[in-house]
C-alpha cells in the first residue's frame, strides 16, 4: 500500500525540500528563520502544529505576527506559524498554520481586516518558502494514496 510523500494542509503549493542529512535540515530551518526575520514581523515564539500526524512529524520554525485593533481596545492578533514537516518516504515540506487570538468585547467588525492581514503574512511566508524549496503541485493521486507531483513554475 502506497501513500503520499507529503502532508500539506494550508500552503498553496507543496514546498518540498530534498535533504541528504541532519546538517541540511538544520541549515534549512536556519535559512527560513533568517529570511522570516527579515520581514520585520518575526516572532520566535510559535504555536505547535495542530496538523502534525504520526507519519508526518513536524517542527515549528517561527511565526509572523500582526494585529488589528479598534479605538476601544478590541482586537485580533494574527499569527502565521511556519512549520517543516517530514515526508513519509524522504525529504520535507514547508507549510504554515494560522492562529487568531481575540481580545475585547466585540471583534466582528475587525474580521475583514484580520483576513487581509492574514493573507499579507501568508504571502510573505510563502515567498520565503519558495526561496528555499521546490514548489510542487499534485498531478495525480491514486486510490491507494500514491501521488505523482509536478514542479510549479514561479514567475
Amino acid at each position: 500500500m502506497a501513500t503520499s510523500n507529503f502532508h500539506n494542509v494550508n500552503a498553496s503549493h507543496i514546498f518540498a525540500v530534498d535533504l541528504q542529512d541532519e546538517y541540511e535540515y538544520d541549515d534549512l530551518i536556519d535559512n527560513v528563520k533568517y529570511a522570516l526575520k527579515e520581514t520585520g514581523e518575526f516572532n520566535l515564539l510559535t504555536k505547535s502544529d495542530p496538523n502534525e500526524l504520526r507519519s508526518y512529524p513536524s517542527t515549528s520554525i517561527g511565526s509572523l505576527d500582526t494585529y488589528v485593533e479598534d479605538a476601544d481596545g478590541n482586537g485580533i492578533c494574527i499569527t502565521i506559524t511556519a512549520v517543516v514537516r517530514s515526508g513519509y518516504y524522504e525529504g520535507v515540506n514547508l507549510d504554515w498554520h494560522p492562529h487568531f487570538e481575540e481580545y475585547g468585547e466585540t471583534i466582528e467588525h475587525l474580521l475583514p481586516q484580520a483576513e487581509i492581514e492574514k493573507n499579507r503574512l501568508v504571502e510573505m511566508v510563502e515567498y520565503v518558502f519558495a526561496e528555499f524549496s521546490t514548489p510542487l503541485g499534485v498531478t495525480a493521486q491514486f486510490s491507494n494514496g500514491e501521488t505523482i507531483y509536478h514542479p510549479i513554475i514561479q514567475n
